[in-house]
Parts: C-alpha cells; sequence; structure tokens
C-alpha cells in the first residue's frame, strides 16, 4: 500500500530568497516551484502557515528565509535591511489636503488669538482712561 505523503513546495526569487510556500494540496501547477519536504499533518497540508517558524513575511513586510544548497536558511537583520530596504512612504492625495486643512485651520486660531489679545488690550486701556471714549 502506498502512502499519499503532503508534498511542500516553494518558490524563490532572483536572490534566492523564499517568496511562497504552499502544499500540494493546494497547488494545481508546480512549475517554478521547488519541493522541500514532505510528510502529513497540518504543518505539511497548511504550509503558508505553519511551516516556517517564523511565518513567510514579517511584520515589516520583509521575507524571512532564503533557500540555500537544498536548505530553508532564516535571513539575518542585515541581510533583509540589505535585500529589502526601506521605501519613503509619499502621502496621498487626501493626506496632503488633510494637512494643509490643519495648517490653515492653526493659522486662523493663532490669528484669532491675536485679535483677542488686541481687544482686550484696547478695553484695558479704555478702562485706564476712565471708559470714555469720544464718539
Amino acid at each position: 500500500m502506498q502512502e499519499n505523503k503532503i508534498k511542500v513546495y516553494i518558490k524563490i526569487d532572483e536572490n534566492n530568497c523564499i517568496i511562497n510556500i504552499n502544499s500540494s494540496i493546494f497547488l494545481d501547477d508546480i512549475k517554478d516551484y521547488i519541493q522541500i519536504d514532505e510528510g502529513d499533518g497540518d504543518k505539511y497540508s497548511h504550509a503558508q502557515g505553519n511551516y516556517l517558524e517564523k511565518g513567510l513575511i514579517n511584520s515589516k513586510g520583509r521575507y524571512n528565509y532564503k533557500y540555500v544548497d537544498n536548505k530553508v536558511i532564516e535571513l539575518t537583520e542585515e541581510e533583509k535591511e540589505k535585500l529589502f530596504p526601506p521605501v519613503p512612504v509619499q502621502p496621498t492625495p487626501q493626506e496632503l489636503l488633510n494637512s494643509k486643512l490643519l495648517m490653515d485651520n492653526a493659522n486662523i486660531q493663532l490669528e484669532l488669538d491675536n485679535q483677542k489679545k488686541l481687544n482686550a488690550d484696547l478695553l484695558l486701556k479704555m478702562a485706564q482712561l476712565g471708559g470714555v471714549t469720544n464718539v
């Protein structure tokens, strides 16, 4: 009796970083994939979430593993920095508009505060003059 083991496949990029992992259960076409293991259980059948200890991608969106000499090897932080440098985030048009509106609002508040101060100074001077004004 032949045992049907579940195969685990990976896909790598030009730097040998593992960019995809899946099991034979979910892959119809294994072209460009490399078989790295086979077995039974969740580790093999649900390889995307269970096979790699730290998962395929870290919280910064960087791949965690490479495939070298038929072995899955964890990338160091230095390798990740070199292979996946941070991309500066460009604000969206809506974020730019929101920023401008907030700045305009702050400037209006400052002008209003300055006007209140001027009004208070005028009222103080009027009070010092006895509250009498020539009209």
